[in-house]
């Protein structure tokens, strides 16, 4: 494997936090995969000593039938079947699957990142077919990988946007994201009204990239326009947090805590 420098992915707002990043791909696929050198300048690998502390473990659907399949039988089942359509059969006629783990104290720069996805990269030249990035919920096909930039950080890429169909304070829906925890940082909350979702995602991701980059939550400070400053503090409802599954979140609110219902009349396009 070559050695050459690749200029890692910075974070410009890094603070330290408490948190760890915590990342974890699957990639499937049909046995055998083909021998292909890890390259780290095709594969963009910043750092050897972030590369090998990656578990990275291969498993055979014979060996294991009913955790292989649970990836698309169980509560991924329907995330897979909406993110591949179509190509859901590419992903349950897989028979090996390598799977991408990797916990660090928070990073001042985005190498663990960029090494997971380098590996996930590497892993779809071999002949994996379907990557699925847990904590962001995610399934993509290898074609769709390959359309994506790995030029630095991408919050489209990274972070996943969920909107909960049902109303559940005052008729507002929440929104929230998934993936944030791959970069050492609590998912963003907020309640929006249907009306006000374009304008609240474009802030949702606004702020998820600023965190992604470095920042603390406590920096946060957003004037999307005048008079209106948006903040975020820890979540007090802790049930909420623990029925979405989250280790940890902030809720995004107006400086004065109130929720983000009418911000569209408010902000410009």
């Amino acid at each position: 494997m070559a050695d050459d420098q690749v200029p890692v992915w910075p974070r410009p707002y890094f603070k330290r936090g408490e948190a760890q990043t915590d990342l974890f791909f699957v990639c499937f696929g049909r046995a055998p995969l083909a021998d292909v050198e890890l390259s780290r300048q095709r594969f963009g690998l910043p750092s050897r000593n972030v590369l090998d502390r990656v578990d990275l473990r291969e498993h055979r659907r014979a060996a294991s039938a009913a955790w292989f399949e649970g990836w698309w039988s169980s509560s991924f089942g329907a995330i897979a079947r909406r993110d591949l359509g179509e190509q859901l059969s590419v992903l349950t006629s897989t028979d090996v699957c390598h799977t991408l783990t990797l916990k660090l104290e928070d990073q001042p720069d985005l190498a663990p990142q960029q090494t997971i996805w380098g590996l996930v990269r590497w892993l779809c030249e071999r002949g994996a077919s379907i990557v699925l990035d847990v904590h962001a919920f995610r399934f993509r096909t290898r074609a769709e990988v390959s359309a994506l930039s790995f030029e630095g950080s991408d919050v489209q890429r990274d972070v996943k946007l969920v909107f909960e169909n049902q109303p559940t304070l005052d008729g507002m829906h929440l929104l929230h994201t998934r993936g944030l925890c791959k970069f050492a940082r609590p998912e963003l909350l907020c309640y929006v009204h249907p009306d006000d979702l374009d304008v609240a995602g474009r802030l949702l991701n606004q702020v998820a990239r600023t965190l992604m980059e470095g920042a603390a939550p406590s920096q946060i400070h957003l004037r999307p326009a005048e008079g209106l400053e948006l903040t975020a503090s820890e979540s007090a409802d802790s049930r909420l947090v623990e029925s979405l599954g989250l280790l940890g979140a902030v809720m995004l609110t107006r400086a004065g805590g109130t929720a983000l219902a009418g911000i569209a009349r408010l902000v410009p396009p």
